[in-house]
């Protein structure tokens, strides 16, 4: 039933396509403006020096997607190397506020931007136009999604670097000193608030066995992603710092938009702000639609979720009514008026919850899978192999503790936990079901069902 959806279609650019789409969302056009405020002409340190603790901590997820590729990665490495329980209650936590308020979110974003030159247009129904088109392209398989994805980065790109270039063009001698331009402090808490525009790329193991040469592609597409990912973050805000005084837009809600305005012509402004600002969000929208079925397929093939939410198309062999689900639920989040930018922040503390784990199970992974370890083509070693998880679990801390002082009211963080209280006797009432048919959930520790 599932083998549809786990042939070997992806390559290395199609992978890093991805990862590059997950990492530039919106947070570049939130966060700059913010932390300029913070940093001032500190902004482009801060943004070069924010990606190292999140490129270190995604180095033991591409230690073990070189290693033991799967498909549902983020659901399988825990449930096998940790707890089935964890691994389940995180993907049940993200699922459900991902489904209702990220992926609503980030459609109802674009909607937005798309208004600034597209008058008229109600916010909701291009939200849900949006939503119907990844939908739609997610539905006729995985190749075309992709593709889609690569054209949509290289536009998000060429964008992006129309703005750094000009920006880069109008700079006065000396417009970039001092680059130490704020206390410590306030640069390390301009990095935090930065660090979050470099995750995303971790879901690219989700797609482990979809992936031909899983062993090496992964490791390169994490350190190309990273890479390409920084220059272009550096690079905009240097021309953001650069080319105007900061006097005039520390106060300016959307810094980039007031910048690109006064550095590009009437045409390039229009090209950066629908190619940079809404691609930015459609490019993570697209990628979110492209591995948000992996782990609960995962879910499924373990009986933890009715096998038949995991039937797949003949025709483009897509899990079409997994897809179904996410559309609908992102259209309820779009119309009923929730409360989507706190759903979203509990994603984004679901992600985190299974991040944790990974981290874990990346060092058990000599101990569990010790063959698979040695052969890998690429692994941590030594003082790298304690060290890198160790950075990740405190990346995972830093950002948990972090939304949740955001959350700031008691009652939202009530509701988080109910999430996670209604996972847990989901997971209760499912393990009795299945232990009356003589399967038991235990059994998944230590199991060796990974793709090869």
């Amino acid at each position: 039933m599932y083998e549809m959806g786990r042939k070997k279609v992806l390559n290395l650019p199609a992978i890093t396509f991805i990862a590059i789409g997950f990492m530039i969302g919106g947070g570049v056009f939130v966060f700059t403006g913010i932390v300029l405020k913070i940093t001032g002409k500190s902004l482009p340190l801060a943004y070069g020096l924010a990606g190292i603790p999140v490129f270190i901590s995604m180095l033991p997820l591409a230690m073990l997607g070189a290693a033991i590729p799967s498909t549902g990665a983020s659901y399988k490495y825990p449930a096998r190397m940790v707890s089935p329980l964890m691994a389940f209650i995180a993907v049940w936590v993200y699922a459900l506020t991902s489904f209702f308020g990220q992926i609503p979110l980030y459609a109802l974003s674009c909607a937005t931007y798309a208004g600034f030159y597209l008058k008229g247009l109600p916010l909701q129904l291009t939200a849900a136009g949006i939503l119907t088109f990844f939908f739609i392209i997610n539905v006729l398989g995985i190749r075309i999604a992709v593709i889609i994805q690569g054209v949509l980065v290289i536009i998000l790109l060429s964008a992006l670097g129309i703005y750094a270039y000009r920006g880069i063009g109008v700079m006065e001698p000396g417009a970039l000193t001092p680059i130490i331009d704020a206390s410590v402090t306030n640069i390390f808490l301009g990095m935090a608030l930065l660090s979050f525009t470099y995750f995303g790329a971790n879901g690219i193991i989700e797609l482990g066995g979809q992936i031909k040469n899983p062993g090496r592609v992964i490791p390169w597409a994490f350190a190309m992603a990273f890479a390409v990912v920084g220059i272009v973050y550096v690079t905009i805000a240097v021309a953001t710092v650069g080319s105007a005084p900061l006097a005039q837009i520390l106060d300016e809600k959307e810094a980039l938009i007031t910048v690109g305005r006064s550095i590009l012509s009437r045409g390039e402004t229009v090209y950066f702000v629908f190619c940079g600002a809404i691609l930015a969000i459609a490019t993570t929208l697209n990628a979110l639609f492209i591995v948000g079925t992996k782990s609960l397929l995962m879910m499924v093939e373990d009986g933890l979720l009715p096998s038949w939410l995991g039937v797949h198309g003949k025709r483009f062999g897509t899990p079409y009514l997994f897809l179904i689900l996410i559309w609908i639920c992102s259209l309820i989040g779009v119309y009923a008026g929730l409360d989507i930018e706190t759903l979203a922040s509990y994603a984004a503390m679901g992600g985190l919850l299974i991040f944790f784990p990974i981290q874990i199970a990346s060092l058990r992974l000599p101990r569990l899978y010790p063959d698979r370890y040695k052969t890998s083509p690429f692994k941590l070693t030594g003082f790298l192999f304690w060290f890198c998880p160790i950075v990740g679990m405190g990346v995972a801390l830093f950002f948990s503790l972090a939304i949740l002082s955001d959350l700031k009211t008691p009652a939202r963080i009530i509701v988080f936990m109910l999430f996670i209280l209604s996972g847990i006797i989901y997971y209760w009432l499912r393990l009795r079901f299945l232990a009356k048919r003589g399967i038991h959930l235990a059994d998944l520790l230590h199991k060796d069902d990974f793709n090869d």
